[in-house]
């Protein structure tokens, strides 16, 4: 009898820690300096802002690199909370992050990518959507072609994009080397209650420009030694980028004034112009687009590896639980993704779907995490090729900051976190419907 196709191990330690980054690095970093000053006017509050976030980001990469090293199966978090908390979380979880939450980052990255693509290649608003359409579409079927081609694309403009933020940082240390930035306080303003909410909520813009350390998991299978490099690479993207977004921060700080920048929201733009006129404007713009495609590339990568997971589990979904015989990557898994993707796109409702998912996958992201202590006392001689740093401390702190995540949202916008929870509420009947054909089909 033939062998059955399969994922191929082709990935090394570079690749996947290039993806951590580059899924990391989308268009947050180059935009979120606005929304964050308008809430905290103190620079040195600002980057504290930014050490936590990384700080906190490195908790969860802590803990999800031992659960990747001990599960390294394609699926990410899926397989993690399945095999924790059963089937029945695993489905919720693929429902929602799949069907909702990761089909609208693809078409969001895809519109962004359209638009600041349309600043180099004027484009009416109905040919930005064909546009955005167009590059999930490329996008899909490279990574379709070959788990090797769609990590070529992925390196590539990874490297692109984190060129672009070294040169912002560049220009901060000319800047200021010749004394030549506009004037800073650096003193810390007292501390008081709404002080401390108005960080809290600038906090929320920070934690999701650090979001996508959890991408690697989601390839495991087709990384080469995953049990080692997989770890690596997840807690390696966030050491560096948080480095890295530390420094790009402070180089805006350099060129905008603190009463100026909730008002700029196109801040390293204005960085690159004053440093070298609108040369410099129109760089940044194409490094910002390719940032996002780069960015849009990755999750399309991923998400199909979502996908494949839940399909091999769940008879609903079997049909897209499989690997092309020529290509071995989960074919039709992406080809679905990108069709809703699309369809998010021109239904014009990307937008308020992220917005309604974001704190349900938060839950689910708490519960992975938790999970490392629960695994640890009722397994707790399941091999751990990698144990988390700091546990129980580092999930503890990790899962106590995105509860207060949750809760903010549920208080602050009640009717977005309902409506998330209704959509995920959508996956209990379908729940059902591939439980009832589990025993006349079986699972695959």
């Amino acid at each position: 009898m033939s062998r059955q196709p399969h994922l191929l191990q082709s990935l090394r330690l570079r690749d996947a820690t290039l993806l951590v980054i580059g899924c990391i690095v989308g268009v947050g970093i180059f935009r979120t300096a606005s929304p964050i000053a308008s809430y905290v006017q103190s620079p040195a509050l600002i980057l504290l802002l930014w050490v936590i976030g990384g700080g906190v980001s490195l908790c969860g990469a802590l803990c999800y690199a031992e659960l990747a090293a001990m599960f390294p199966a394609s699926g990410g978090d899926y397989v993690y909370l399945t095999k924790v908390y059963g089937r029945f979380a695993g489905f919720l979880f693929g429902w929602t992050k799949l069907f909702v939450e990761r089909t609208g980052t693809i078409a969001i990255l895809g519109f962004v990518f359209a638009e600041y693509f349309s600043r180099i290649v004027p484009a009416t608003a109905p040919m930005v959507r064909l546009v955005a359409a167009g590059a999930i579409l490329l996008l899909t079927a490279v990574n379709v072609a070959g788990i090797r081609w769609g990590t070529y694309v992925q390196n590539v403009f990874t490297v692109l994009k984190v060129a672009a933020l070294g040169s912002l940082v560049v220009v901060g240390v000319r800047a200021f080397s010749a004394g030549s930035t506009v004037a800073i306080d650096w003193s810390l303003p007292p501390m008081d209650m709404p002080l401390l909410q108005s960080m809290g909520v600038a906090f929320v813009f920070v934690l999701w420009t650090f979001g996508g350390w959890t991408e690697a998991g989601y390839v495991a299978e087709e990384v080469k030694q995953p049990t080692r490099n997989v770890p690596r690479a997840i807690i390696g993207g966030v050491v560096f980028l948080t480095g890295l977004y530390l420094f790009v921060n402070w180089s805006y700080l350099l060129f905008v004034p603190m009463a100026e920048l909730p008002d700029t929201p196109l801040v390293a733009s204005r960085v690159m112009q004053s440093a070298f006129g609108s040369a410099g404007a129109a760089f940044i713009a194409s490094m910002i687009a390719c940032s996002a495609f780069g960015a849009l590339n990755g999750y399309i990568l991923t998400g199909g590896r979502i996908l494949y997971a839940l399909a091999k589990d769940h008879p609903l979904f079997g049909r897209l639980g499989t690997v092309h015989p020529a290509y071995h990557t989960p074919a039709k898994a992406l080809w679905m993704n990108a069709a809703i993707a699309i369809a998010l796109i021109f239904t014009k409702t990307f937008e308020q779907i992220m917005t309604y998912s974001t704190v349900v996958i938060s839950v689910f992201f708490v519960m992975a995490v938790f999970s490392v202590i629960t695994l640890r006392r009722t397994a707790p001689r399941l091999p751990r090729p990698y144990r988390a740093w700091g546990s129980p401390v580092t999930p503890i702190l990790f899962c106590l900051v995105m509860i207060g995540f949750i809760l903010d949202v549920c208080i602050k916008q009640p009717g977005e976190a309902a409506f998330g929870f209704l959509f995920l509420a959508v996956g209990l009947p379908l729940y059902a419907l591939s439980e009832h054909e589990r025993p006349r089909r079986g699972t695959r």
